[in-house]
């Protein structure tokens, strides 16, 4: 470069300006391959993989991978819903709580039966021609003994309408409708005794994430919603979560 430029220099005053068009093309095509060739990348580092580009670049989260198996019953409780929840007119950001059936001792939290366990609603929408709907809950917050809406992530993965819960607490022994019991208690102290609907053709006491019983066209994904929350979906114009139904759920990351 430092060579051309003497020779530019050197030549006559009609010259110099002849050639200042093509010097003046020539720089800024070097300036834009500048431009468009990415920084190397420091010694050691391995390059991100696509997906992973694609997830950081659309803002999305990346979610635990343990709900693409059974779980097993002792690991999860039942919340009850005190009033109906409808996607047609709960809106983003709506905050909601429904009600622990059993009591439970995590650590740091106990929930007393009945303990409201909060949550919000991150994505809500319906359409007809034809008709769909999603409704998608996330759940952050609980009421342990002493500690009113302490921070705490819990997720969704199942549903059992109004039907189906009456029945199952029906075909529990009346010794286990009630008292509390440690998140880590045996699988036989569940309130799912007996029952093989939780996981139909998979192991006995345990429950495949997604598992919707009793709320017809109605379908989970555990993870499918915002921020890996809760998504419903139906191919009614709305999604309904009756009054007395119950959510399944787990606790990934008890406090």
């Amino acid at each position: 470069m430092l060579s051309a430029l003497r020779f530019f220099i050197r030549l006559p005053r009609i010259g110099r300006i002849a050639i200042i068009p093509a010097l003046a093309v020539a720089i800024l095509a070097l300036t834009a391959a500048g431009q468009q060739t990415p920084p190397a990348q420091p010694a050691g580092t391995a390059a991100a993989p696509a997906s992973q580009a694609t997830a950081n670049a659309t803002g999305q989260t990346s979610c635990p991978s343990s709900f693409d198996r059974d779980i097993p019953t002792n690991l999860t409780f039942k919340a009850k819903v005190p009033g109906p929840l409808d996607s047609s007119s709960m809106k983003v950001g709506n905050k909601f709580w429904v009600n622990i059936v059993f009591g439970l001792v995590f650590p740091g939290c106990t929930l007393n039966p009945g303990a409201a366990i909060w949550g919000h609603v991150t994505s809500s929408a319906s359409q007809k021609n034809p008709n769909s709907s999603e409704l998608s809950l996330a759940f952050d917050h609980a009421d342990c003994e002493g500690h009113p809406k302490k921070e705490m992530t819990l997720q969704v993965i199942g549903v059992l309408g109004l039907d189906a819960s009456m029945r199952m607490h029906d075909a529990v022994p009346l010794v286990m409708n009630g008292g509390g019991r440690s998140v880590s208690a045996a699988a036989a102290q569940t309130a799912y005794l007996g029952d093989d609907e939780l996981n139909p053709g998979g192991t006995v006491n345990t429950v495949h994430p997604g598992i919707v019983i009793g709320i017809p066209k109605v379908k989970l994904d555990p993870q499918g919603g915002p921020a890996c929350s809760a998504r419903f979906t139906s191919t009614n114009r709305s999604v309904q979560l009756e009054k007395g139904a119950e959510l399944i759920m787990i606790a990934p990351s008890a406090p």
